[in-house]
């Protein structure tokens, strides 16, 4: 195989790597949760779209690609309008992959079959790589484009 080959094969199960690695977990340290599906997809999604948004943001900065910004005004205040801005424009586009790739017609389970045995916590360091990440890129893009301070 060809190096770009397994570049891109390797993100592409350090995808379902994330996904088995936040089931087995939930499974083992929460046995009786039920609505544990939920509370994965919901973690899972966030990172994600978290991801997302410190690309856009660093390409944003960069001046390689700039987004029209995406605000909705239906609700009275900011809060309610700008996390719902959020969920559309970052969130809904893994909404959607995470369904169709990990969930739909119960594909966790042969996700979590194929990984089984895993050694590494992929999760939880995916989740805390990206949350230094998010507020670290927040802080300097503020910084360098002197909107904050």
């Amino acid at each position: 195989m060809k190096r770009n080959n397994l570049n891109s094969l390797f993100m592409y199960n350090l995808y379902y790597l994330i996904w088995a690695d936040s089931i087995q977990s939930i499974r083992k340290y929460q046995p009786n949760k039920k609505d544990w599906k939920i509370s994965i997809f919901f973690i899972i999604t966030t990172m994600h779209s978290l991801n997302l948004w410190i690309v856009l943001l660093w390409l944003k900065y960069f001046k390689i690609l700039i987004l029209p910004p995406f605000n909705i005004d239906i609700f009275p205040g900011n809060m309610i309008n700008g996390s719902l801005s959020f969920i559309i424009e970052f969130a809904s586009p893994f909404i959607l992959l995470n369904y169709f790739l990990v969930f739909r017609n119960n594909r966790y389970k042969k996700i979590v079959e194929k990984y089984k045995n895993m050694k590494f916590k992929y999760c939880k360091y995916y989740c805390i790589s990206m949350l230094i990440c998010t507020f670290l890129s927040a802080i300097l893009y503020g910084i360098l484009t002197h909107t904050i301070w």
